[in-house]
């Protein structure tokens, strides 16, 4: 795409007005547009429904399966659960990032021993969504 459409345009600003965002900007070759929403409502923050470690790195033989982007969760074709099996390559996650959806590969085969983020959460760059036991 080498220029912005108002389809575009418009399924950004109603994707940043559901998600409580202040404002939006998007290029694309030479075009590019920005805006900054009214004070209107706020999204509500969101409720701690888990406490994070922080630790220097990932446990003793547990590989980490972390977010390639900024965006929001939802579950892949083989949901996140304690005690699933994945194999590497196997899509266990999407994140939506201004309406487009991105598939989370896993990058080791093992089981699922701990589930870090809940579908509909905001998670960062490199965040840990899961941790696996490799096998």
């Amino acid at each position: 795409m080498s220029e912005l459409d108002l389809d575009t345009i418009r399924y950004a600003l109603k994707t940043a007005r559901e998600h409580g965002l202040r404002s939006v900007r998007i290029q694309s070759g030479e075009s590019s547009f920005r805006a900054v929403l009214g004070k209107g409502r706020r999204a509500p923050a969101p409720k701690v429904s888990a406490v994070i470690e922080v630790s220097d790195g990932p446990e003793e033989g547990l590989a980490e399966v972390t977010s390639n982007l900024v965006g929001y969760y939802r579950e892949g074709e083989i949901p996140l659960h304690v005690g699933s099996v994945v194999r590497s390559g196997d899509v266990v996650g999407v994140i939506t990032a201004l309406g487009l959806a991105n598939d989370i590969e896993c990058s080791v085969e093992g089981e699922i021993v701990e589930v870090c983020v809940e579908p509909g959460q905001a998670v960062e760059f490199g965040q840990v969504l899961a941790k696996v036991k490799p096998s």
